[in-house]
């Protein structure tokens, strides 16, 4: 398989993106626009003015993974970790530990002090909780009942 990276955005991208996350199984119907909104508005305004960054690995030139990042307002060098997302057919073959070690190597770039990605205390979402502390983050907040009750909002984040 050939791996490439890329961070440019290309119209193409909006199904390609819509096309993962229905994939996954991991996400609900009424977040799918939101994501499509993000690469919407990054087209709209154009790379070097959207608040909302892109990187995307492509196996075989085709997208398999994509991780869309930003700057948070009003901090120094904190960044949010808006969506990641593989490909269900490249699911278990590391493309989400190498989308986002290439995100941090990026980050750290641009003085970034600290990433943060925020999902769900569900049972459904132990597998995504167990990633980010695979990749070195730490949940270092929980907020309680925050999308339903009994659906905490878990804060988690890996430090340079």
């Amino acid at each position: 398989m050939n791996i490439t990276y890329r961070n440019e955005l290309k119209q193409s991208d909006v199904i390609e993106i819509k096309n993962i996350i229905e994939s996954t199984g991991f996400f609900y119907d009424y977040e799918i626009p939101v994501a499509i909104e993000l690469v919407n508005e990054a087209l709209i305004k154009g790379q070097e003015k959207s608040e909302y960054f892109f990187q995307f690995i492509e196996a075989d030139s085709k997208i398999a993974s994509y991780l869309c990042y930003g700057h948070i307002p009003c901090t120094v060098g904190s960044y949010g970790l808006y969506w990641i997302a593989t490909h269900n057919n490249y699911r278990g073959k590391g493309m989400g530990k190498l989308i986002l070690e290439k995100t941090h190597e990026t980050i750290k770039n641009r003085n970034g002090r600290m990433i943060i990605a925020e999902t769900s205390g569900t049972q459904k979402y132990i597998s995504t909780r167990k990633f980010y502390e695979n990749n070195g983050y730490k949940a270092e907040a929980i907020i309680k009942d925050f999308y339903q009750t009994g659906d905490d909002k878990i804060m988690y984040v890996f430090r340079f």
